[in-house]
């Protein structure tokens, strides 16, 4: 999807990215069962390196830019419900992003028992689940906002605020 503002399309780019490693999980997930996965596997070490590293500093800089910039210029604008809506998704979503990638780099130095893996296999997959969901509402409603909203020049702030926020 290509998107006229700068801001939206960075934004589709991280969410491309999130899905990337989304559909990592699912498929060690899926791959491994009820049975705790290899560590030593590569494909594993790779997806549990990614989530450990990835979900915790992508979901606490995307969300923060969202509410911290985006949803406030929506509300301004006079549309808090969208803004209202998905800050609630980010209470429900980070805590459960903090908990895999915790559980993700515990498994890296030690392994999965049966019970870690059960633990890690549950919270991420109410995290896959929820995470789509959220992508998905904010592709259909909450780019197209920002493409109608947005003059070039809001939107190049936008931009370099939220590369910014990325480093």
């Amino acid at each position: 999807m290509e998107f006229s503002r700068r801001i939206s399309q960075l934004l589709h780019e991280d969410h491309a990215e999130t899905i990337s490693l989304i559909e990592m999980l699912e498929d060690m997930i899926a791959k491994a069962r009820k049975n705790a996965p290899d560590i030593n596997d590569a494909a594993v070490r790779k997806t549990l390196e990614k989530s450990a590293a990835m979900i915790e500093h992508e979901l606490n800089h995307h969300f923060s830019f969202e509410e911290d910039e985006l949803f406030t210029r929506l509300e301004e604008a006079g549309d808090a419900s969208i803004g209202e809506h998905l800050r609630e998704e980010h209470a429900a979503i980070l805590p459960l992003g903090e908990n895999v990638a915790t559980l993700a780099a515990q498994a890296l130095n030690q392994g999965f028992s049966q019970e870690s893996w059960t633990e890690f296999r549950n919270l991420a997959g109410e995290l896959i689940e929820r995470m789509l969901s959220h992508i998905q509402k904010e592709e259909m409603s909450l780019l197209p906002m920002l493409e109608d909203l947005l003059e070039p020049e809001m939107d190049m702030e936008l931009a370099e605020a939220f590369e910014q926020s990325q480093q």
